[in-house]
């Protein structure tokens, strides 16, 4: 009976937002998140992170895909597109919360959120959806602000596999 009541009020929080956003719900839990360690080259180390789907979208002028990364340190959004900051009005927000600004681009196609990112695990620890806010390609005329739905269903039990991965 949970579950069917979380499926409905996930269901009505993706058709009732405001802004339009292509969606990615996975079957299960199990499907949504994964856990598993990545070689960060920058840092010169390896480390346990976890990830949502990729999902692909387009972003104006281009087919491409777009996931989000998480650990204790850090949270990217990872995308193929050069990302356009001069708007300030990217970043991600938790069930229709505040929106949460980047840090920095990083490599000029993710967004890097290090100074808030035990809020941002909060919120998804507790929330049901993470609407990311882009826009892309700086340097060609504006195609808009894209939005990109991820479900947080079992981003909470992925998370807690971090240490061990």
């Amino acid at each position: 009976m949970r579950f069917t009541n979380l499926a409905v009020l996930t269901a009505a929080l993706l058709f009732c937002g405001s802004v339009p956003a292509q969606t990615i719900m996975a079957s299960s839990a199990e499907d949504a998140w994964t856990a598993k360690r990545i070689v960060d080259p920058f840092h010169n180390d390896t480390r346990c992170v976890v990830e949502s789907p990729k999902v692909a979208f387009n972003d104006g002028y281009q087919d491409t895909k777009v996931f989000l990364r998480v650990d204790d340190r850090s949270f990217y959004v990872m995308t193929e597109s050069n990302l356009d900051m001069r708007q300030g009005d990217i970043g991600v927000k938790v069930d229709g919360g505040k929106l949460i600004k980047p840090d920095a681009a990083f490599l000029d196609q993710h967004l890097q959120f290090e100074s808030q990112i035990a809020v941002i695990v909060g919120q998804f620890r507790r929330g049901l959806a993470a609407d990311v806010h882009l826009r892309f390609w700086p340097t060609w005329p504006s195609k808009g602000r894209k939005t990109v739905r991820f479900s947080l269903i079992g981003f909470t039990r992925t998370f807690a596999r971090l240490p061990g991965c």
